[in-house]
């Protein structure tokens, strides 16, 4: 007997599966560098540095090889901010700050503060010094402990 797509029924939990999603983009975000260098680093050191709270912390921890590195510092409890590049090829975003939340990124667009949605990097809000600061351009970003407020720091042009 065959089956076709509508008479098979199967329960997805949906919230596990973007949790897993998003946990593996933010693995691949954060370690990043590594990986590309020499992809054993996955098993090497990367999987050795998630958070204790990670759910690939959880479901890889047996693939960590724990003779060949030690963990010094320790291992923090869990993702902190994350800062990456967002953008076409020919745009030029710098200093790029996630939100505690994971919900924003803010990263700075010429003279102005782009935030932007995390999941469709889509531009939510664009925030522009006042007046009678426009020779000033803006330097650092980074959010509050709470992700309410976003502080920026300027310099001259």
């Amino acid at each position: 007997m065959m089956l076709t797509k509508s008479q098979v029924k199967a329960s997805i939990n949906t919230n596990a599966l973007l949790n897993i999603a998003n946990e593996c983009l933010r693995f691949v975000t954060e370690f990043f560098e590594v990986i590309s260098q020499s992809a054993p680093h996955i098993y090497h050191s990367a999987l050795q540095l998630v958070p204790q709270s990670s759910i690939i912390k959880t479901l890889y921890s047996q693939q960590i090889y724990s003779l060949r590195a030690r963990v010094v510092t320790g291992v923090p409890a869990s993702w902190d901010m994350c800062t990456a590049t967002v953008g076409p090829v020919d745009d030029y975003y710098f200093c790029p700050v996630w939100s505690p939340c994971g919900q924003f990124i803010a990263a700075r667009f010429g003279d102005a503060v782009h935030i932007k949605d995390s999941d469709t990097l889509e531009v939510i809000s664009t925030l522009r010094p006042p007046h009678h600061l426009l020779n000033l351009i803006p330097m650092f970003l980074t959010f509050s402990h709470s992700g309410h407020l976003l502080a920026c720091s300027y310099c001259h042009r």
